[in-house]
């Protein structure tokens, strides 16, 4: 019986860990879906970039200033399909295709160029 307890707390405190981790830091992987009529889906590893890649959540979370994996589970976080699928004049879609329109290309390949880690070639992300 006190071997069922010790577990069933182990395990509520694992439960529990990996909850507020989640919370903090968003979904793990990712993977983008926007352009798979024209190219394959992009995975992307959020937990990676969200926890050692990128100084900052509104690097990324651009609309949110001042977001860090603390406030995040207070806030609500915006994908960035809710601005960027189909969004307002004057705001890049992520169904463009070019380099210079996408926002997935213009911040995250600039920031994979400037970094020199990553990929930036079509390939490299839609991986077929």
């Amino acid at each position: 019986m006190r071997k069922a307890l010790v577990l069933v707390v182990a395990l509520f405190v694992l439960v529990a860990g990996a909850s507020i981790a989640f919370a903090h830091h968003g979904p793990e992987n990712v993977v983008i879906k926007a352009a798979q009529k024209k190219q394959a889906p992009v995975p992307f590893s959020h937990g990676k970039h969200a926890t050692k890649l990128v100084k900052s959540c509104d690097t990324c979370h651009h609309t949110q200033k001042g977001l860090t994996a603390e406030s995040a589970e207070e806030k609500k976080v915006q994908k960035c399909s809710t601005c960027h699928l189909d969004p307002k004049a004057g705001v890049p879609s992520m169904r463009e295709m070019s380099m210079t329109k996408n926002p997935f290309h213009i911040v995250c390949v600039d920031c994979h160029k400037a970094e020199k880690k990553g990929p930036t070639a079509c390939t490299k992300c839609h991986v077929k």
